[in-house]
């Protein structure tokens, strides 16, 4: 049962500095905007018991809160679970930075202390992309046209603007976090995830705040509260060491496994065996759009997989088919007409790489003619590589047949996940499958 207010009241005044005053205390933030104090009038306000109201008043009446404070002012919310999230959300979005946050049990109020800050965090608005796209050039050294970022994420199929950023006094974007919707097939189970993308800080502005306070750290944490929180199962990406330690100590990732990285030459293909030449043999073609076939493989397949991330069609046609500058080869190996099995592939200089894959168990002779095909076609190419996991036992077993070596993932990128409705770490690793395509750097 929620404590009553005088009680919240009194918890929030013992954690405030001894030389701190109150100068405003309030039962709770409701619909209706608060009064707007004398601008650094106030020491602290404490706020006990629900938020309520619409996100536009909530942040509304929190700005309002935040003008007032002194240099060096807190303020301080004690109230249900069920409110944290929104309430995390609009501090941000008013001006404000959480210094400390005790979630305590489940039956136990949230605690939230927070000052204020000349940066706002806020989620994305129409036309912010003016500002994204030098940030992206300025932090990754390569730019990024407006299509391939409207294709991310205005076009994904699943959802779209799923984006967190930081901006500073003037105006101008400094911190930026998103992602795009994603699903996980799971023994009958559809489980809404959310694969992480451009990740990026502003130069100048690295150096303030540490961990959670960072600008960075504030980004993710509105994205958390406004994006991920009791809306999806999990979030995933693929990313180096600098952000996995970022990710590791103070957003709750966890490192699932380093990145399963295979390649081999690019010829010396198997001859055709006695079954597949009786069996009448596989008719390799490069695909020019994604039908009904490929729906009807995905769903035929799920279970010799376990867990792997949904490729439909609907998917398929957004991920291969529509991508700007994708330079995509796509091609299908069909058995007396019927889909057996597809394969995606771009050649970088000398590697063919080999981003997606999806093959019906009952016909791993077609993987073989199938790469021999892609290879045919781009003779530049000396080896080819992928991200090709040793899961399901069938898949490994086809791979190494076909000679494929392990080694090190060349820029030493890991599969990280974050945990919200579901925590997907161990079956991970004992059952996903996933490719390069599974990510953003394909």
């Amino acid at each position: 049962m929620k404590p009553p207010e005088e009680a919240l009241h009194a918890a929030l005044r013992a954690r405030l500095p001894a030389s701190s005053g109150v100068r405003l205390e309030l039962a709770g933030l409701g619909g209706s905007a608060v009064a707007a104090p004398e601008p650094g009038s106030l020491e602290a306000v404490l706020i006990a018991g629900a938020v309520g109201g619409d996100e536009a008043s909530l942040s509304g009446s929190l700005a309002a809160l935040r003008a007032g404070l002194a240099p060096g002012g807190r303020l301080l919310w004690a109230g249900p679970p069920g409110d944290s999230r929104a309430l995390r959300a609009a501090l941000a979005e008013a001006g404000f930075v959480i210094e400390s946050r005790d979630d305590g049990g489940p039956e136990d109020p949230r605690v939230l202390v927070a000052r204020p800050s000349p940066f706002v965090v806020r989620a994305y608005r129409e036309g912010d992309e003016d500002q994204i796209l030098p940030l992206f050039a300025a932090s990754f050294g390569t730019p990024r046209s407006r299509e391939r970022w409207a294709w991310a994420y205005a076009d994904c199929p699943y959802g779209a603007r799923r984006i967190s950023e930081a901006f500073d006094p003037e105006g101008r974007l400094v911190a930026h976090y998103a992602g795009y919707p994603a699903w996980l097939h799971r023994g009958g189970e559809r489980l809404p995830a959310q694969h992480i993308g451009d990740t990026m800080t502003a130069r100048a502005v690295r150096h303030l705040g540490r961990g959670p306070t960072s600008l960075l750290g504030r980004t993710v944490g509105h994205f958390y509260a406004r994006f991920c929180e009791g809306q999806v199962a999990f979030n995933y990406g693929f990313n180096t060491a600098n952000i996995q330690r970022f990710s590791l100590r103070f957003v709750g990732a966890r490192k699932v496994e380093p990145v399963p990285f295979r390649t081999r030459a690019a010829g010396g293909w198997p001859r055709r065996g006695l079954v597949e030449r009786l069996g009448g043999g596989y008719r390799v073609e490069r695909v020019t759009a994604f039908d009904a076939g490929f729906d009807e493989l995905f769903a035929r397949v799920l279970g010799a997989y376990g867990l792997l991330f949904e490729r439909d069609a609907r998917y398929l046609a957004w991920r291969y088919g529509s991508c700007p500058g994708g330079s995509y080869a796509t091609y299908a190996a069909r058995h007396r007409g019927r889909l057996a099995g597809w394969g995606t592939f771009r050649l970088e200089g000398e590697r063919l790489v080999w981003g997606d894959a999806l093959f019906d168990p009952a016909h791993r002779a077609a993987v073989a003619r199938l790469l021999e095909r892609a290879a045919a076609e781009h003779p530049q190419a000396r080896t080819i590589e992928g991200w090709l996991t040793p899961r399901p036992p069938w898949w490994d077993a086809t791979l190494r047949g076909l000679g494929f070596e392990t080694g090190p993932e060349p820029s030493d990128l890991a599969l990280m996940v974050v945990p919200f409705g579901w925590d997907p770490e161990e079956e991970f690793r004992r059952g996903l499958y996933y490719t390069k395509g599974d990510g953003d750097l394909f």
